[in-house]
């Protein structure tokens, strides 16, 4: 992990889903950008590396562009190979999952179609990048959860858990069998909602294989990071928080030797910009003495670091602490 560092996401680019209602026609770029992004550039790409950022996570959604058996539009899983091939190309470790999959929920009575879709869906992407190598890994699920149910944001049932760990071992499953370059490829595997709460990490059941990473979501404290509350009225919360999940991953999944990266994490830019990086700071800090990379969640509005149109970064102190290592000279003006 050390290798990869921390990174960046680009969201709410190949993740959209759900615009059929108001654009039934949509084709790839439509897709790609109905939020209000523009589609993921080379230059866009080139810009990042060039500050300094070694990993990328491509969120991507499929469930829009699966036909009745399960098979991947050509025209969408040809743009995701290019984005993909454009980062790889450059230099970047680029995660690539399944985003907004509403088929995906875990209850007893939709486990075996949603292990079998999951599968199918993951044999074809395993297939496709068969011949990349290991700077691209997978991330099996992205937020499995009961939706729209109590358990939604909480470390879910006992039943969800289980299902979730079955549906990591057939995802661990689908990509060893695929050949190539997957049979050593590096996976990540969420907990329940890709939660960061003790309850939902213990109940992981990993699969025997030697390169598995545990992927966790953590914004916190939410109370600041998504909402209207000051750091300084969060702080002391806010760190015995990050230092209570540092101590989980460290104690279920490091001193096993089973590597963690937080694929997601960040600060909504309302949020006064000194308290912002106190508290960048303070979680960086924590997550770099147990060699746990971080990923901002950039989504191009609220959380954005980097101008998607103009290219110009944003925020660039936020980006020096992602990647420290890189003399300031080096860096992309």
């Amino acid at each position: 992990m050390k290798q990869m560092g921390s990174g960046i996401n680009i969201g709410n680019t190949l993740d959209v889903h759900g615009i059929d209602s108001y654009l039934p026609d949509a084709d790839v770029q439509d897709f790609e950008t109905a939020w209000g992004n523009p589609p993921i550039s080379e230059e866009l790409l080139q810009q990042i590396y060039s500050a300094g950022i070694r990993t990328i996570r491509i969120p991507v959604s499929w469930g829009d562009h699966l036909d009745s058996d399960g098979t991947i539009d050509p025209a969408w899983l040809d743009r995701v190979t290019e984005v993909v091939d454009q980062a790889l190309g450059i230099g970047f470790y680029v995660i690539v999952n399944t985003h907004h999959e509403p088929w995906i929920i875990p209850s007893k009575d939709n486990a075996d179609a949603v292990t079998q879709q999951l599968c199918r869906l993951w044999s074809q992407i395993a297939e496709r990048f068969a011949d990349r190598d290991t700077h691209l890994l997978f991330e099996s699920m992205n937020e499995p959860r009961l939706v729209g149910t109590p358990e939604e944001w909480t470390s879910g049932t006992e039943e969800s858990r289980e299902i979730i760990n079955q549906l990591n071992a057939a995802f661990v499953e689908t990509i060893r069998s695929a050949g190539g370059w997957n049979e050593t490829r590096w996976l990540l595997l969420p907990a329940y909602a890709t939660q960061y709460k003790a309850e939902a990490l213990a109940a992981m059941v990993l699969p025997e294989d030697p390169y598995l990473i545990v992927s966790v979501h953590a914004y916190i404290p939410h109370q600041f990071t998504s909402g209207s509350s000051s750091w300084a009225s969060q702080r002391s919360k806010g760190v015995a928080s990050i230092d209570e999940m540092m101590q989980t991953l460290d104690q279920l999944f490091l001193r096993r030797k089973i590597p963690v990266i937080i694929t997601e994490f960040g600060c909504r830019e309302t949020v006064a910009p000194d308290e912002r990086l106190d508290w960048a700071q303070y979680y960086l800090t924590a997550a770099d003495r147990l060699g746990i990379p971080c990923l901002w969640w950039d989504d191009g509005k609220n959380y954005c670091l980097i101008n998607r149109d103009t290219l110009a970064w944003e925020h660039p102190e936020i980006v020096q602490m992602l990647c420290p290592a890189l003399p300031d000279q080096e860096r992309s003006k």
